[in-house]
Order: C-alpha cells, then sequence, then structure tokens
C-alpha cells in the first residue's frame, strides 16, 4: 500500500508540475536569421511615356453661326520616343451648350501628317455643338504597348452664343 501511495504522489506532484508550467507562460520567443554566400543586386526603372507636344497653333473655328464648331490644334511628338499618332489617344471634355447632347452623337477626330514632324488633329463637334456657345477642352496623350499612358496635353477652346469671339489657348 505504500508503494502505492508513492506512485500516485509522484503522479501528483509530475501532473502539478506540467499544469504549473503551463500556468506560467507559453514558449519563449525567438528571432530567426540566416545568412548565405549568396547575394543580390539589382535595379529598375518605370517607363515613362512622354506626352505630345501641342502647339504651336491652336484655332477655334465655330463655323456660320457656331453651327459646325471645329477645333485644330498642332502637335508634335518628342524626339526619339519612336511614337506616331498611332499610338496617339483623344480626348473632349467640358462639354457645354447642345453639344452635351450631340456632340457624342456627331462630333469626330482626325489626325494627318506628320508634315516636317507635325501632326494636325480637327475635334469636329458636329451640327448644332456650338450654337449657343460654351467651351471645351481637348487633348492628345500617347499610349504604350504596355498599356502605360503619357500625361494628356491639352488646349481649350470657347466661343459666345452663335459662334461669336472664338478662342482656343494650348494648356502649358
Amino acid at each position: 500500500m505504500k508503494r502505492w501511495a508513492a506512485g500516485t504522489a509522484a503522479t501528483v506532484i509530475g501532473g502539478a508540475l506540467i499544469l504549473s508550467t503551463g500556468a506560467l507562460g507559453s514558449a519563449v520567443e525567438t528571432e530567426a536569421a540566416w545568412s548565405g554566400p549568396e547575394q543580390a543586386t539589382g535595379s529598375f526603372a518605370a517607363l515613362t511615356v512622354p506626352r505630345p507636344v501641342l502647339g504651336p497653333t491652336c484655332t477655334l473655328v465655330p463655323g456660320l453661326a457656331g453651327l459646325t464648331p471645329v477645333i485644330t490644334v498642332t502637335w508634335t511628338v518628342p524626339a526619339g520616343s519612336g511614337f506616331t499618332s498611332s499610338n496617339a489617344q483623344y480626348g473632349v471634355g467640358d462639354l457645354s451648350g447642345l453639344e452635351v447632347i450631340v456632340g457624342p452623337l456627331l462630333g469626330s477626330v482626325t489626325t494627318t501628317g506628320p508634315v516636317s514632324g507635325v501632326y494636325t488633329t480637327k475635334f469636329d463637334s458636329g451640327l448644332l455643338s456650338g450654337l449657343l456657345g460654351g467651351t471645351k477642352s481637348v487633348a492628345v496623350r500617347f499610349v504604350h504597348s504596355s498599356g502605360w499612358t503619357s500625361a494628356w496635353s491639352q488646349a481649350n477652346a470657347s466661343m459666345g452664343l452663335a459662334g461669336t469671339n472664338p478662342q482656343c489657348t494650348v494648356v502649358p
């Protein structure tokens, strides 16, 4: 009987030690590190797509009574960039007057050139779009084959009622 009591006491003491170890805390955290003879270095550069250079001309011809306004801008490709008009994307914004309704339906964009390195792009707003006057921004940018794009190069055009006082300026 004494043996049994001694074995039970050992079991109770062992169990108490196990429980107290768990109650005192968990495993100690350590930081791991490694080292080896291999090293690597490298560099990278992000693709920068140059933007078209608008100018020197920007004109707004309103047509008779502002009925058929056409904005014409000239632009060039930065030297050595390799871009052409086939890489160009065109945008129109700040629609006003009747153009909000009819501009998207009747407008068109055409580019010709280059002539001596200069492209000419005409943004035709279509019939009636300028009758009430208003403003419009036109823009050109390049799209690289990777999908990256340049910043927009922009010109702003405006005219009064029935095409009066037409103006066009290139945004620097």
